[in-house]
């Protein structure tokens, strides 16, 4: 692949080790990046692998749609601004307390699923037939069965999950919040796939596992946070959903670059095997007024008429 990777959420985790994989494999690279010391350390890490990696960071906070759209005209104002793929890795999980992103929404649909949304479809224009998108989801979207007892996504519609109001401040609304907004992810991906598949851009949606090295439990007690780290090897031993870092970014690198999977489009994997969602996850309706709802919310933010790049 000669066009570069976007990736968000590059400077640590899955982000970050992805980006070292597909490196590596002479990719380049495109990070977008909230903080720029953070940044340039993950540079140094990924050269430290792949010394002639091409690299370029993109200051991007998926929490401002302001920001989002900045870094959309960035883009386009590259020397060649084609783009190779677009990885929505980036995440959080809030468990202490209901937080605002800077333009009012709930922060984790704002920086899981709105800010993604945002990017991609702002970068429309930037992809041609043949580039890819992934959208880092999450099993935890399927609900207990399948996520190991955290809780279950409660859909609902799209302007109440973007809202703060009615919230309690209970760490099982904040795992609720997520589980919901990983389920907006496979809408997502799905959506995308059928109003792109006549492009020849594929969209898949992805489900890394469990990986207690990443640190995504940072909001948790410190109690937790510990227990969790320091049992992390046993969890990757004995839970068949946990994986290392590792191996989730070589998947992931995989879905990327492969050239098996150049027409598999509007599908989910966990890891690198093709598995069916939850199935409300195949409820096109929902998936539909998302995109409605969140097309809305971003041009309310950027003030800008109702007309999507192609």
């Amino acid at each position: 692949m000669s066009l570069p990777v976007l990736i968000t959420g590059a400077t640590s985790g899955l982000g970050l080790e992805t980006a070292k994989v597909l490196a590596a494999e002479g990719v380049p690279l495109i990070l977008g990046c909230r903080d720029k010391s953070r940044a340039d350390a993950a540079v140094q890490q990924i050269r430290e692998r792949a010394p002639g990696a091409q690299i370029e960071l993109l200051e991007l906070e998926l929490a401002s749609l302001e920001s989002v759209g900045a870094a959309v005209d960035e883009l386009h104002r590259r020397e060649q601004p084609r783009l190779g793929a677009i990885v929505c890795n980036a995440g959080l999980q809030i468990v202490d307390s209901v937080r605002t992103s800077r333009d009012g929404h709930e922060l984790t649909f704002a920086v899981n699923h709105l800010g993604h949304f945002a990017l991609v479809t702002g970068c429309a224009d930037l992809l041609e037939p043949g580039s890819r998108v992934v959208v880092v989801s999450s099993d935890v979207h399927q609900g207990p069965r399948k996520s190991m007892g955290f809780p279950a996504p409660q859909w609902r519609d799209p302007r109440d999950l973007a809202a703060v109001e009615g919230r309690d401040r209970s760490g099982r609304d904040g795992r609720i919040s997520y589980a919901t907004s990983k389920l907006a992810n496979v809408y997502f991906a799905y959506e995308l796939a059928r109003r792109w598949r006549d492009r020849g851009i594929t969209v898949t949606a992805f489900d890394p596992g469990l990986m207690p090295q990443t640190g995504l439990s940072r909001g948790y007690p410190a109690p937790a946070r510990i227990g969790f780290r320091l049992l992390a090897p046993v969890l990757i031993r004995v839970m068949p959903i946990a994986r290392t870092v590792t191996r989730s970014a070589a998947d992931l690198a995989w879905l990327v670059t492969a050239p098996e999977l150049a027409d598999t489009t509007g599908k989910y994997f966990t890891g690198a095997a093709q598995v069916p969602s939850a199935p409300e996850s195949y409820d096109e309706g929902r998936a539909a007024e998302l995109w409605q709802v969140s097309t809305e919310l971003v041009q309310a933010a950027r003030r800008v008429p109702p007309v999507e790049r192609r």
